[in-house]
């Protein structure tokens, strides 16, 4: 073996024993898994993982599950809402045992850097759920949220707590106001964060204005759930309504503006794909083209890696190719 070589094994599958999927809300929050829970903010997000969380302290029955109630512990960290005079409420309100829900208080905590810190906490308390709401408050500052290798990292450190602890893992996720897009692919930053979760959910709203739904977008480890609605009365208190019609005409009119770096990565991701739809275009050509949108050269050599764009040289100069 060379002495660079990683050690390795070839495993075989007739020696993998097949193993049944454990669910805390089945088939929307498997155990040991990724979950991602999106929408616009404001919509009822945070008030539907607090009703929730409390169900699991007390082993109240979730909604529109098919699996047996459990009984657990619960880790949620909020970076939005404060902790006294919002959270705790809210738990109030959904007759929560506050004995077994708690939040990690620490300086910066974030995923890049304290994966070992969301870890010890999990084991410590057996926590059958950690939430991690929003996203980008936990991403670290030295990770890019478009960026695809940032995220994988990311992301496998959140999977292996999960499998390790057999905890149901929820990262909450704002949606961007693309049109044309689908909805999976509209959370903000890189598709790696819906490609690493066994399980996308999206939270809108009915044209009621009261009414919110939640329906899968994506389930890789059982048939879609069937979409529900709850409402969200005085105190934050949800009250859910069963299944929901996902034909009936949603409300879009809430839908949030996505922050000016966003909406350039995005608008240039489809200059640079159209100009090379073709074939290699010159590099000045594409920066060219990105800094007559007002999107600067360094934003679109950005989205150029993370898209996996290639470079190449002819003749002195340097060309762009898919």
């Amino acid at each position: 073996m060379g002495t660079n070589e990683k050690e390795s094994r070839l495993i075989y599958f007739t020696s993998v024993k097949p193993v049944e999927v454990q669910w805390l809300m089945k088939p929307y929050f498997p155990l040991g898994k990724i979950i991602v829970v999106q929408g616009d903010p404001g919509i009822g997000k945070s008030a539907l993982l607090l009703t929730i969380a409390a169900y699991i302290t007390t082993g109240t029955p979730l909604p529109m599950s098919e699996s047996d109630p459990i009984m657990g512990n619960v880790i949620y960290q909020n970076a939005e809402d404060g902790a006294g005079d919002t959270i705790k409420p809210r738990l109030l309100s959904a007759k929560a045992d506050c004995d077994k829900i708690a939040f990690i208080e620490a300086t910066s905590l974030n995923i890049d850097e304290d994966c070992s810190i969301l870890d010890k906490y999990v084991k410590e308390t057996n926590a059958k759920l950690l939430v991690l709401d929003p996203a980008q408050a936990f991403i670290g500052p030295k990770a890019d949220m478009c960026r695809a290798t940032d995220i994988r990292r990311l992301m496998s450190g959140l999977a292996k707590i999960a499998a390790d602890n057999m905890c149901a893992v929820v990262i909450v996720a704002h949606m961007n106001k693309s049109t044309g897009t689908k909805d999976l692919y509209r959370a903000l930053g890189s598709i790696d964060i819906t490609a690493a979760a066994r399980s996308v959910l999206q939270v809108g709203r009915d044209k009621d204005g009261v009414t919110r739904f939640v329906r899968h977008l994506k389930s890789s480890l059982a048939p879609e759930g069937v979409p529900f609605a709850f409402r969200i009365g005085e105190n934050s208190v949800v009250e859910f309504l069963g299944e929901y019609d996902c034909d009936i005409e949603v409300d879009d009119t809430e839908e949030a503006e996505p922050t000016a770096e966003v909406g350039k990565r995005h608008r240039a991701a489809k200059i640079i794909l159209d100009l090379l739809s073709d074939g290699p275009k010159r590099s000045t050509e594409i920066t060219d083209a990105c800094n007559e949108e007002d999107i600067s050269t360094v934003t679109a050599k950005r989205v150029k890696a993370y898209l996996g764009i290639k470079s190449l040289k002819r003749q002195n100069e340097w060309f762009w190719t898919i």
